[in-house]
C-alpha cells in the first residue's frame, strides 16, 4: 500500500499499486501502452519511458545494422 501517480494523472492516489522503476501504477493500469493487454503475468518492457508487451516493444526497437533484437531479463 502507498501513494502513486498513475500514467499522466496529476492527482495522488493511495492503495495497492505496482512499482516499475521509479513509476507506480494501479494494477488495472499495468497494461501495454499500445494494445492494452494486462502485463501482470507477461512482464513489461520500457521503451522511451512507456511500458509495452514484448510484441509492441520489439516493434519500437530498431537494432543497429547487422544486429538482432535480444530480450534480456535482469537478475
Amino acid at each position: 500500500m502507498g501513494q502513486t501517480l498513475c500514467g499522466d494523472m496529476t492527482k495522488t492516489h493511495t492503495g495497492v499499486f505496482v512499482k516499475l522503476r521509479d513509476h507506480h501504477c494501479h494494477p488495472e493500469c499495468y497494461v501495454c501502452t499500445d494494445c492494452g493487454t494486462n502485463l501482470k503475468q507477461k512482464g513489461h518492457f520500457f521503451v522511451e519511458d512507456q511500458i509495452y508487451c514484448e510484441k509492441h516493444a520489439r516493434e519500437r526497437v530498431t537494432p543497429p545494422e547487422g544486429y538482432d533484437v535480444v530480450t534480456v531479463f535482469p537478475k
